[in-house]
């Protein structure tokens, strides 16, 4: 590794502690370390330069950049490296990452656990023999998840109004 590669301990502790928060929110370290190293350097980065500063391999690296692509946490940046690579660059829509992320990622989880509700409220008591179901529960817990996906489509609807939460160039 090249020394002007070599983050100090300072930045060090930053990105670890980053990669840690966002590892909370369900992400993986890697993804926040990566996003840090992007948004602290003000410059755009390519894979090898990451791979450089974490100390990660290239498929690490290529995984991980794809995922944050995909929720468009960075992007790709408009002009190559001057080794004539891809290189990243942050969003810098932090409204737009949030809502791309609740999108992406917690809206289909919802859309999963309502139809699973569903189909537990549509069924017979007595498939529930060995484990029994309150029939009230689970159309109490049905609603409730039903109410949590029109609350969130709410906030995603005028999020998109206030934010414009429009593709970024």
């Amino acid at each position: 590794m090249s020394h002007k590669h070599k983050p100090s301990p300072e930045l060090d502790d930053v990105v670890s502690q980053i990669g840690d928060f966002i590892e909370y929110w369900g992400f993986k370290n890697v993804h926040g370390r990566i996003w840090a190293h992007l948004f602290l350097a003000g410059c755009p980065l390519d894979a090898s330069d990451l791979c450089e500063r974490l100390q990660i391999s290239k498929a690490l690296a290529s995984i991980s950049i794809n995922d944050l692509l995909e929720y468009e946490v960075i992007r790709s940046a408009p002009q190559k490296t001057e080794r004539g690579t891809l290189a990243y660059e942050v969003n810098p829509r932090i409204s737009e990452v949030i809502s791309n992320v609740v999108r992406k990622r917690e809206r289909r989880m919802l859309a999963r656990l309502s139809a699973a509700t569903r189909v537990l409220v549509s069924l017979p008591a007595d498939l529930h023999a060995g484990c029994p179901v309150q029939a009230e529960r689970a159309k109490e817990l049905h609603d409730m998840v039903q109410s949590a996906e029109r609350t969130l489509d709410s906030l995603l609807q005028l999020s998109g109004g206030l934010w414009g939460n429009k593709p970024s160039n």
